[in-house]
C-alpha cells in the first residue's frame, strides 16, 4: 500500500469513516442513561410499560390504533405479511429491487408459503401504477390470489429516494377499488418524512401497515415497530410470538427508542441529509467519478469513469485511509452518512475522494 502514502491523516487512526450503511450507528449517552429510570415488564404478557409507552407514541404519531415492537425489521416485514397473506400459495406485488425481495431472505415464501410477483422499480423506487394493475391476478382456480401490495420509503437500493405523495395517493386508490391491503417497508421512512412536507399521519392514510426502524439514522442499538389497526396488530403479535419474537423486559431496548423517537422531533436526520448531500456533489466534481442516483436524504450511489483502476483497488485504497464503503455491484458504489459522521468526517473523505481521483490516470 505505499503507493497511497501520503499527508493526508485520519482523526483517529484506529476510527474507520463507516459510510457503508446507517445501521452501524451508535447509541448515544442519553440511550445508554435512558434504561437507568425506567420499569420493566414481561411483555409477552403486556406488562412492560416502557414499551407500551413507546408503541402508543408511535401509532399516534402515523394516525395508527396500535404499534407492536419487533427485534427487527425483517420480522416486522414478514409478520405483516404473513397477516395480509394468510393463505398459503397467496402472492404479493413487490418491488425488483425491494429490500423485502432482495434481502429479507425470501421469509415470506420460505416461512409463509407466499409467492412474491416482482414488478420493476423505476429510478425514484416507485412501481407503475399500470404494471401493478395488470399484475393484479383475476379470480381464477389457474391463479394464487392477489394478497398484499408492499412499497419502500425511503427505496434503499434506489439511493435513499423518497416516494412521491402523489404516487402514495394514486397507489391507494388503485388499491382500494382492487381491495388490495398496502403495506410500506418504512425502515428508513423518517429520512422521508424530514425530506417531504407531509406529517406522518398523511403518509400512513396512504397504507394500511408500516414497519419502522429505531437504529439506522436515529440511532438505537436495535428495534422496529409495527403500525396498523387494532385487529392487524392482535394478529401480528400471535405471528411474531411464533417467529420467535416474543421478548421480555423489551422496556432496556424500547427506552432508546424513546430517545430515538425525541432525537427525529430535534431533527437529527436533517444534518444528514445536508452532509450527503454535501459529500455527493464534492465527488460528482470530480473527474473521474459519477454520481448515479439523485441525492435526496442519506444515501447514494456513484461509480468510477475510468478503467484504469478496479473495483478492488478503488475498495482498497479507501480501506487504506480508513474509509468504508460498500461495493454494491460492478462499478457501482454506495456510501450511506448517519449520525455519527462529523463533518470533519466528510470533509477528510472529500480529502480521501480527491486524492484518489489525481491518482487514477486518465
Amino acid at each position: 500500500m505505499s503507493q497511497y502514502t501520503s499527508s493526508l491523516s485520519n482523526e483517529n487512526p484506529n476510527i474507520f469513516v463507516d459510510l457503508r450503511s446507517d445501521t452501524v450507528t451508535k447509541p448515544c449517552h442519553d440511550m445508554k442513561q435512558a434504561n437507568i429510570l425506567r420499569e420493566y415488564g414481561d411483555d409477552v404478557y403486556q406488562e412492560d410499560t416502557t414499551t407500551q409507552e413507546l408503541e402508543k407514541k408511535i401509532a399516534l404519531l402515523f394516525n395508527k390504533d396500535d404499534a407492536l415492537f419487533f427485534p427487527t425489521g425483517t420480522m416486522a416485514n414478514l409478520t405483516a405479511i404473513m397477516v395480509w397473506a394468510n393463505k398459503r400459495g397467496s402472492e404479493i406485488i413487490l418491488g425488483n429491487n425491494s429490500h423485502i425481495f432482495l434481502f429479507e431472505q425470501g421469509g415470506a415464501s420460505f416461512l409463509g408459503g407466499v409467492a412474491y410477483h416482482t414488478l420493476p422499480n423505476e429510478d425514484d423506487g416507485t412501481i407503475s401504477l399500470d404494471a401493478i394493475k395488470n399484475a393484479i391476478r383475476e379470480d381464477d382456480i389457474h391463479e394464487p390470489n392477489t394478497s398484499l401490495i408492499c412499497i419502500e420509503n425511503t427505496h434503499n437500493a434506489c439511493g435513499g429516494r423518497v416516494l412521491p405523495f402523489s404516487y402514495l395517493t394514486n397507489l391507494r386508490k388503485l388499491a382500494n377499488k382492487e381491495c388490495i391491503p398496502i403495506h410500506l417497508d418504512g425502515a428508513r421512512l423518517w429520512n422521508a418524512l424530514e425530506y417531504g412536507s407531509k406529517t406522518p399521519g398523511q403518509i400512513s392514510n396512504c397504507v394500511d401497515s408500516i414497519s419502522v426502524c429505531l437504529s439506522k439514522g436515529l440511532g438505537s442499538p436495535m428495534g422496529s415497530l409495527l403500525i396498523g389497526n387494532k385487529e392487524f396488530i392482535k394478529k401480528a403479535r400471535r405471528i411474531r410470538k411464533a417467529l420467535g419474537g416474543g421478548m421480555r423486559q423489551t422496556g432496556f431496548i424500547t427506552s432508546a427508542g424513546l430517545i430515538a423517537l425525541q432525537n427525529f422531533h430535534k431533527g437529527i436526520l436533517k444534518e444528514d441529509h445536508e452532509k450527503t448531500l454535501k459529500l455527493a456533489s464534492a465527488i460528482d466534481k470530480l473527474s473521474k467519478f459519477e454520481i448515479v442516483s439523485k441525492v435526496e436524504t442519506n444515501i447514494f450511489f456513484f461509480k468510477s469513469l475510468s478503467y484504469s483502476y478496479s473495483d478492488k483497488e478503488i475498495m482498497d485504497f479507501l480501506n487504506n485511509y480508513h474509509v468504508r464503503i460498500s461495493l454494491w455491484d460492478i462499478n457501482l458504489f454506495r456510501i450511506v452518512v448517519h449520525k455519527d459522521i462529523s463533518a470533519m468526517n466528510i470533509d477528510f473523505v472529500i480529502s480521501v475522494f480527491t486524492k484518489l481521483d489525481q491518482l487514477i490516470p486518465n
